[in-house]
């Protein structure tokens, strides 16, 4: 391109942005072309239909929920039968009772023990780092630690 034929092309280049200045619409021209879209209106709405909906369910789904676990007609009415997994309830394996006896028999023989010299700070501290019933002597893999990472002589925190 020579310089004759750019400063031409310039030229009327700035003639046609001088004549889009010049009659450009207005800008209430262009906003009420904007305003007739009247597909766009009912959008917000529908939005905010949806939103309501999903805050309803949200709202909705606890109570929902607590109703169906605890309610054994509801549940009948509302889960279908292939999609209840709930369970009954297992009868206690004791008696309060049984639990009693136990904790009493358990307390009893912690005491015979204390008697007999077993909780001495010796064995005490031998107890913190094995289980019962584990010979320390015995235990080359050291399975039988409560806290493997922790040498012998290194003390064990409570």
């Amino acid at each position: 391109m020579t310089a004759g034929q750019r400063d031409a092309a310039l030229k009327d280049a700035n003639e046609k942005m001088r004549q889009y200045q010049l009659n450009r619409p207005s800008l209430e021209v262009i906003h009420e072309s904007k305003r007739r879209s009247k597909q766009r209106d009912n959008e917000h709405y529908i939005q905010a239909l949806i939103l309501g909906s999903f805050l309803a369910a949200f709202v909705m789904t606890p109570f929902l929920g607590h109703r169906i676990a605890t309610d054994e007609d509801f549940r009948k009415r509302l889960v279908p039968s292939w999609y209840d997994f709930s369970i009954e309830k297992p009868k206690s394996a004791w008696t309060r009772a049984e639990l009693h006896e136990q904790l009493v028999q358990v307390q009893s023989d912690l005491h015979e023990r204390a008697i007999r010299g077993e909780f001495t700070p010796e064995k005490l501290e031998e107890m913190r780092r094995h289980f019962d019933g584990v010979d320390p002597k015995n235990d080359k893999h050291g399975w039988g630690k409560l806290h493997p990472g922790v040498d012998d002589d290194e003390d064990v925190e409570d």
